[in-house]
């Protein structure tokens, strides 16, 4: 451990120069067309990379000159100071940004990857610095006064290289278990599209069903328009009404899981009603995947179409499980309206054919998908857990290193070449 007395203490503006952001006129194409210049964004930042070099959309030079966007040198930190604060990333060409990012160009004297280091683990001190009434927003005057304790040029390439390393080494194990994550995911989506359309004896007699994103079907199934299973409910909710609200948000992606709930109270636009064992399904980009089977009397937005099953030819915990299946979402999310919201109508819905299975297989059918499913979940928990575990560690790891609560004098690992690469010297 090093004694931080030794480290200078100043304040960012002393080492960084910060550079504002800007938006040109959208209505002007000339200053969009051709993008040449990197305009970056918060939601560029949204990445786990430390590392970016191109932006979601460019600027023109004369976009560049006609707005208060600054042009930075490649090597710089880019970090996001509205919605949300703290995102942060270098970048290794040069570029712009938007006004929800500050630029923290480096001066010749210093390793920059230190201080994105500093910083990245600051997320929550960033916050508290934001000020703001409709959203929080992190001041040039806060930004610049933090203070940093300043190891010395050899120190900060010491510090650098050791993070390079080992956040490096663990962000590899999170990639990975991230990538088994999906594939997991893919598997058990898979699973269930081809049980809900085809059963789940592989020796069973098939049949053609007519209907082209179903395909075969077992001989003695039939298929049958989804209006003829399910009633499309519309029944609004009155103002003095409280109940637990569902919103679209609140339901997570392919897995009918509802993350959590709010009170009717807090919410002002229009919701529709629902009964327990009704099944929601999101219009509203429905390539999304957000349907569930609700086990509770609420109310939802009115991006859900409410579907009230009929449990003598459909049950609801197949239905949801069928919405959900990638041949029907594909085949649904062709049919949308709307370039920027697309929806899916009921009215489109309504005549699309699905299975009919018979009530006896159904029952089998989803006990056996909620063992499949459960199984794999508890594989996919004990992943995010793991790579909670690894953030973590990953976060004290750099605390450590940047406090100087680890000692890295005599970490030499390519630390000359580095430094001159940079074009400076160590110096006093």
């Amino acid at each position: 451990m090093i004694s931080q007395e030794i480290w200078p203490k100043k304040k960012i503006k002393r080492i960084l120069n910060i550079k504002n952001g800007g938006t040109p006129k959208s209505s002007e194409p000339s200053y969009w067309e051709p993008g040449e210049i990197v305009w970056i964004t918060p939601e560029d930042l949204s990445s786990g990379h430390s590392k970016i070099n191109t932006s979601k959309r460019k600027i023109s030079y004369e976009g560049l000159n006609n707005s208060s966007a600054n042009l930075v040198k490649r090597g710089s930190i880019v970090l996001s100071t509205r919605a949300p604060i703290g995102n942060i990333k270098i970048v290794t060409s040069p570029f712009a940004t938007n006004q929800g990012c500050k630029s923290l160009e480096r001066n010749n004297d210093i390793d920059i990857r230190y201080f994105y280091y500093y910083l990245s683990i600051n997320k929550e001190y960033l916050n508290q610095l934001g000020r703001g009434t409709t959203f929080l927003e992190l001041s040039n005057e806060s930004l610049k006064n933090i203070e940093l304790k300043l190891p010395s040029l050899p120190e900060q390439v010491s510090i650098s290289n050791y993070l390079d390393k080992k956040t490096s080494e663990i962000d590899a194990l999170i990639a990975d278990k991230e990538k088994l994550i999906s594939l997991l995911e893919e598997k058990r989506q898979a699973v269930i599209t081809e049980t809900v359309t085809k059963g789940f004896d592989p020796n069973v007699k098939m049949k053609d069903s007519g209907i082209e994103w179903i395909g075969e079907i077992p001989e003695y199934w039939e298929v049958i328009r989804l209006k003829f299973l399910v009633n499309n409910k519309t029944h609004k909710k009155k103002k003095e009404l409280e109940l637990p609200y569902v919103g679209l948000e609140n339901i997570e992606s392919n897995n009918e899981t509802i993350l959590s709930k709010i009170s009717s109270n807090e919410v002002e636009s229009e919701s529709l009603l629902f009964d327990e064992g009704d099944v929601l399904f999101g219009k509203l980009r429905p390539y999304l995947k957000k349907a569930t089977r609700v086990d509770f009397h609420g109310c939802c937005s009115s991006e859900f179409l409410v579907l009230a099953s009929d449990n003598s030819l459909i049950l609801s915990s197949l239905l949801s499980k069928l919405l959900l299946s990638n041949d029907f979402i594909e085949y649904v999310n062709s049919s949308t309206y709307g370039a920027k919201m697309p929806r899916a109508s009921w009215e489109f819905m309504s005549n699309v054919y699905v299975p009919l299975i018979p009530i006896r297989e159904q029952k089998v059918i989803i006990e056996k998908l909620n063992s499949f499913s459960n199984g794999i979940f508890n594989s996919i928990k004990a992943l995010k857990k793991s790579i909670h575990q690894l953030k973590e560690y990953r976060e004290s790891l750099i605390y450590e290193a940047v406090t100087g609560k680890i000692d890295l004098r005599d970490y030499k690992q390519e630390t000359d070449s580095l430094v001159a690469e940079r074009g400076v010297t160590y110096g006093n």
